[in-house]
């Protein structure tokens, strides 16, 4: 069960969680900060919840550790990823707009048929 925490407990929730996923993932702080482009120094503050991360740096650290956001705060992995719906959306408008094409194609050919009768 993932951890969760009060509000005034939030940084350093946050911070085990990118602790534990980093662990997880076998990087040190030293490749996590890299990949962050941050120093070390300050990923070590992030991880102990002494400076809370910037909402920037928290997606970048959430999409290195291959997590959501909301994993990162307790959240759990069932928990729902909005890109991942609004990619599943943006998708099933596109099919819904060639089907709907194809349909109006159909419908022009029979309104063409019905009137060379």
């Amino acid at each position: 069960m993932e951890e969760k925490a009060d509000a005034d407990d939030i940084p350093q929730l946050f911070g085990r969680n990118v602790q534990k996923y980093r662990k997880e993932l076998g990087l040190t702080q030293e490749q996590l900060s890299e990949k962050l482009k941050i120093s070390q120094k300050h990923l070590s503050i992030v991880e102990t919840g002494t400076q809370f991360a910037s909402a920037s740096l928290i997606g970048r650290i959430a999409r290195e550790l291959n997590v959501s956001p909301a994993m990162l705060f307790g959240g759990s992995r069932n928990d729902i990823n909005y890109d991942e719906v609004n990619s599943i959306v943006a998708m099933m408008q596109t099919i819904i707009q060639n089907n709907m094409a194809g349909l109006e194609s159909r419908l022009d050919r029979i309104e063409q048929l019905l009137q060379d009768r």
